[in-house]
């Protein structure tokens, strides 16, 4: 299958790409919210690992991969209110530094700042390593 470029992606989800710092980014609807999708790189075009197939298939099945990452941050952090968190990015990095891509959840602010959870997943849409905290 052929490469999209990032326009065709935002139209598959219905979104509208933006430039967010160094980043490409699209934010669609997610369960009552705004979801961004975002990526490093300036390039519009796409790696070539992420073809049509795997944007449908992301698409249909986002509702369980959110599932599966919150089963992840439950068993990482069982105090904590994970149903509560909204999912408010889905991440590529061309390095894959996520994974193949990563779903990331806004915990809210602390005292050094916002805090984000990220689940990495693997090609074959399972979760894989530790999640990843960031703070913004």
């Amino acid at each position: 299958m052929s490469r999209l470029v990032w326009d065709e992606v935002s139209a598959l989800w219905n979104g509208e790409v933006f430039a967010c710092g160094t980043r490409l980014c699209i934010e669609i609807p997610y369960a009552g919210k705004t979801l961004t999708v975002s990526r490093g790189g300036g390039s519009a075009e796409e790696p070539p690992s992420r073809d049509l197939r795997f944007w449908r298939r992301l698409k249909e099945e986002l509702e369980a991969l959110d599932r599966k990452a919150r089963e992840v941050l439950h068993q990482s952090f069982p105090a904590e209110k994970i149903a509560a968190l909204p999912l408010t990015e889905l991440a590529l990095d061309q390095d894959e530094s996520y994974g193949v891509f990563a779903l990331g959840y806004d915990t809210g602010e602390t005292s050094a700042g916002r805090l984000y959870l990220f689940v990495p997943f693997d090609e074959g849409f399972q979760p894989c390593g530790e999640p990843i905290c960031e703070l913004c």
